[in-house]
C-alpha cells in the first residue's frame, strides 16, 4: 500500500467508527470544544424566549439547551407547535439545522439554527439572551 493511500484510508475508517457507536453513546448530546450536538429523539420541551432564541430541554447532559437562529423568526415566539429537522437524528450547533413551527398568522415556517449552547436553565438562557441584547445595545450606541 502507499503511503498516500493509508492516510486517505485512516478518516474514512475512523469516520465509519463514529457512525457505527452504540445507541446509547449516539442518544447522548455531546459537548466537546463549542460543539453541541442533541439527538432530536431526546428533546422533551421547547420554550420560545423570543424570535430568536429557543429554550430546549432535553434528557441526558446538558438537560438544559439555548437555540440561537441564523435569522429573526417571525412568530417563533407565539408558534403553537416547534419541532427540529435535521438530515441525521442528532442536530449539532455546527452543522446547521433547523427549527420548524407553526406561527397563527403565516402557517408553517422554518428558520435554521446558527449555535446550540448548554446552559444551566431556563432562566439562566432567558439572562443570557438579555444579556446579549443590552450588550449589542450598547455596541451599537457607540458606532
Amino acid at each position: 500500500m502507499k503511503r498516500w493511500q493509508a492516510m486517505l484510508f485512516v478518516p474514512i475508517l475512523a469516520l465509519s467508527g463514529c457512525a457505527t457507536s452504540s445507541d446509547k453513546v449516539a442518544d447522548m448530546p455531546l459537548a466537546r470544544a463549542d460543539v453541541v450536538c442533541v439527538n432530536v429523539r431526546n428533546i422533551n420541551s421547547f420554550d420560545s424566549i423570543d424570535n430568536e432564541h429557543l429554550y430546549v430541554k432535553v434528557q441526558g447532559e446538558p438537560r438544559h439547551l439555548l437555540f440561537t437562529m441564523d435569522a429573526n423568526c417571525f412568530g417563533l415566539n407565539n408558534a403553537l407547535a416547534i419541532a427540529v429537522k435535521d438530515r441525521f437524528t442528532r442536530v449539532c450547533s455546527d452543522t446547521f439545522g433547523d427549527v420548524v413551527y407553526r406561527d397563527l398568522a403565516r402557517g408553517l415556517e422554518s428558520c435554521r439554527i446558527l449555535n446550540i449552547e448548554a446552559v444551566a436553565s431556563k432562566d439562566d438562557a432567558k439572562q443570557l439572551v438579555e444579556d446579549r441584547k443590552a450588550e449589542k445595545r450598547v455596541r451599537q450606541a457607540y458606532d
